[in-house]
């Protein structure tokens, strides 16, 4: 039962400290799959996609089924046709002028075909593979977008409540001062007005927490909102109070901005192709069967106007069509101007995007290598102010320093344990920006789980 026990405290410890190793990434990939925004242009991609397969499915033929029936008037001919899928067929006139009503019906098949669209139907596939991969893309960069946005968010939480977990330290020791001060006031060792300094200093110090804490809550609140789910506990990950040890690597042109501004370029290029195929010839292939029935008898008049309810004569035909659009090309000829602009703009903004992008590459390498300076003395300047404080609280109890140097050393220590925390979250800052800008967030958190 001991051993039992042992192993199942040990597997809850375990799980435990595996949870709070990848809180960061466990919330992260949580805000990725619940964020509406990234829900959206999911959707959007699934759109396009179904673009893709609306295009391909032209190669089909067409096959439209039509049947009517009809009550009306006898003149002219074989009774009235509504407008739609049946081909109308004319009979003989009647021989005279009357207002009696009989039934008609039909019924028909049309197929349309076209097998051949030279060049067309390839034309619209390419575009809508373009369009298919450019939601893909502005999807991705959706994603990174909000990722950098949601870990930013989360690393400003960490540090709102790392600043609120150190003010309350300084609120402790302020309140520590003040209760030693009052024994040795009482004891006559030290001047009654270094309690009243240490009360104040010690409101201060809680005021100073509050409003910590009122930081710490504000960015709670960003977290959750960016995290897209309001049932899940949100902790501190104690991965970000270590040290980084990074290799920075140069990183490739795979950004999805730069992407992006690629496939709207060779989408902008698919879209003239398609502008010059539309002058091509239109070829159809078509195919019908008709048929119709109606009471009206050839030499005029009818007998039963039910007769007009079956079908009486059948019709069959085969045939092609070519059409050539002959006056189009003046207009088409200034569409594909248009689109050559717009695809010398598109090749500009691709140029623009890649100089931006390296820009940022160069600064972001740059400010993580100090980042990383600072943040490993960091822990020196911590301890440092530590060790000088605990120095000069032990000099002041023997009655060696008066108030205002024990006070400055405890401001220092405030100070220097603020700073460190600063340090730290500029550092997880600085690896995110060059996470940014190298279009990876798979470096960042691999650097998270070490």
């Amino acid at each position: 039962m001991y051993k039992q026990t042992a192993t199942g405290f040990l597997l809850l410890l375990l799980s435990w400290q595996l949870q709070a190793q990848s809180q960061l990434k466990e919330l992260l990939e949580l805000s990725t799959a619940s964020y509406p925004e990234l829900q959206a242009k999911r959707w959007e991609t699934e759109a396009a996609e179904r673009q893709v397969q609306y295009e391909r499915s032209d190669f089909l033929p067409s096959l439209d089924g039509s049947y009517q029936m009809v009550y009306s008037t006898n003149n002219n001919i074989t009774g009235m046709f509504f407008p739609g899928q049946i081909l109308p067929i004319s009979g003989p006139p009647v021989p005279e002028n009357t207002m009696d009503f009989t039934y008609g019906s039909a019924a028909s098949l049309l197929m349309n075909w076209s097998p051949f669209t030279f060049g067309k139907r390839e034309s619209k596939i390419q575009s809508a593979k373009f369009s298919q991969e450019l939601a893909r893309h502005q999807e991705s960069l959706a994603i990174l977008e909000h990722q950098v946005r949601f870990t930013e968010a989360y690393l400003n939480y960490w540090a709102a409540t790392s600043m609120a977990q150190a003010a309350e330290k300084n609120k402790d020791r302020y309140e520590s001062n003040l209760a030693l001060s009052k024994t040795l006031v009482d004891n006559g060792l030290r001047p009654g007005v270094d309690s009243a300094q240490f009360r104040s200093l010690f409101v201060r110090s809680k005021i100073d927490y509050l409003q910590a804490q009122k930081t710490a809550d504000n960015m709670m609140a960003r977290v959750r909102e960016l995290l897209g789910e309001d049932q899940m506990a949100i902790g501190l990950d104690a991965n970000l109070e270590r040290q980084l040890s990074v290799q920075v690597e140069e990183s490739g042109g795979n950004h999805p901005l730069l992407q992006r501004s690629r496939t709207q370029m060779l989408l902008a290029v698919a879209k003239k192709t398609e502008l010059n195929r539309s002058l091509m010839p239109d070829l159809n292939l078509w195919g019908t069967a008709f048929a119709r029935g109606s009471a009206i008898q050839f030499e005029g008049g009818f007998n039963r106007p039910m007769d007009g309810l079956s079908f009486s004569r059948y019709n069959y035909g085969v045939g092609f069509q070519v059409a050539v659009p002959i006056l189009q090309f003046a207009r088409t000829s200034k569409l594909v101007q248009r689109q050559n602009s717009l695809i010398s703009a598109a090749e500009a903004y691709e140029m623009q995007v890649d100089r931006a992008l390296e820009k940022d590459r160069t600064v972001a390498k740059v400010t993580l290598e100090k980042a990383l300076e600072a943040a490993q003395m960091a822990p020196e300047y911590a301890q440092a102010a530590e060790y000088s404080y605990q120095a000069l609280q032990a000099r002041y109890d023997a009655g060696l320093i008066n108030l205002n140097e024990l006070v400055q050393g405890q401001a220092d220590l405030a100070r220097a344990e603020a700073e460190s925390i600063k340090v730290m979250t500029e550092m997880w800052k600085a690896l995110l920006y060059y996470a940014a800008v190298s279009g990876d967030m798979d470096f960042f958190l691999a650097q998270l789980q070490e």
